[in-house]
């Protein structure tokens, strides 16, 4: 198995095997699926604020007492799905950036984003079954008695469909997060700089037991151990 590993990485080109020795396809592809992740969020987002904008306005012109909790649940549902898959792209891009200019180690940044993306799987599965459970009152209240459209209501149903797919993607942007974590360990400055001392040492015992002199012990560079 080991063979025929290597036999394939020989057969690559040489930038594709710096790219498999370094990682550097592990961070490619962890950007690509965030890439993914934001056009399916962006659709999202766009669909939220127009259903959310569509439901206050149908709510004012039905002259709904404001005690009646049921329209509650969708319009916030949309606003504050929008919001955070707005604020989870936006942070997670900063903190992805930042640890790939600044090379200060894993710290807080990136295990935030990874906890946060699990919980947006399910908000956004949350934020599906609130609108599915308001979906027969836009076709029995809103569409007959409003100026709801078929076209809204069908809009209104693929912001329901996109709150699931978001939250399959979210649990699988989770997975490649804790998967591909280690393609951008040292290429994005994600690394332990005790590391980086550790492999020092290693350097510093091998030449020594190599007879080449230990440079932490000072000896002269023609010096030989037994």
């Amino acid at each position: 198995m080991a063979k025929a590993s290597q036999a394939f990485k020989d057969a690559l080109p040489s930038s594709l095997q710096k790219q498999v020795s370094t990682g550097e396809w592990k961070r490619t592809l962890l950007w690509m699926m965030w890439t993914i992740n934001l056009l399916i969020n962006a659709v999202y987002m766009v669909m939220t604020f127009a259903t959310c904008n569509k439901l206050v306005n149908s709510f004012y012109k039905l002259n709904i007492s404001l005690h009646n909790n049921t329209w509650r649940a969708p319009i916030a549902a949309t606003v504050l799905g929008g919001l955070m898959v707005l604020t989870f792209n936006i942070m997670s891009c900063v903190i992805l950036i930042r640890k790939s200019v600044n090379r200060s180690g894993p710290g807080f940044g990136y295990g935030f984003i990874m906890a946060w993306c699990f919980v947006m799987a399910f908000f956004c599965l949350l934020c599906g079954l609130v609108t599915s459970g308001f979906y027969p009152v836009v076709q029995e209240q809103l569409q007959p008695n409003t100026s709801w459209s078929s076209i809204d209501t069908g809009a209104y149903a693929g912001t329901t469909v996109f709150s699931f797919i978001c939250g399959g993607f979210y649990m699988f942007f989770f997975i490649c997060l804790v998967v591909f974590q280690g393609g951008i360990m040292k290429q994005t400055g994600l690394y332990d700089p005790r590391q980086d001392e550790k492999r020092k040492m290693e350097m510093a015992v091998m030449q020594h037991s190599h007879g080449l002199g230990n440079p932490l012990a000072g000896q002269a560079p023609g010096s030989h151990t037994i």
